[in-house]
């Protein structure tokens, strides 16, 4: 498993949004942020494809 390295100011306030939001750990917040992030970016750059698709096809300008 990898590591990362936050500040400690960051690490008190994820402690106390996964304890808030019902997480078992800080580990688990910080797996969910990063999940949901990457499903809007991998998302966004399927939208760009079919775009850049449709383009070609020349249905859009």
């Amino acid at each position: 498993m990898a590591k990362v390295t936050i500040k400690d100011s960051l690490y008190e306030r994820a402690m106390a949004a996964a304890a808030k939001a019902g997480y078992s750990s800080v580990d688990e917040l910080i797996e969910t942020a990063i999940e949901n992030e990457l499903k809007k970016t991998e998302s966004d750059a399927d939208d760009q494809l079919v775009e850049d698709q449709l383009r070609g096809l020349g249905y859009i300008e």
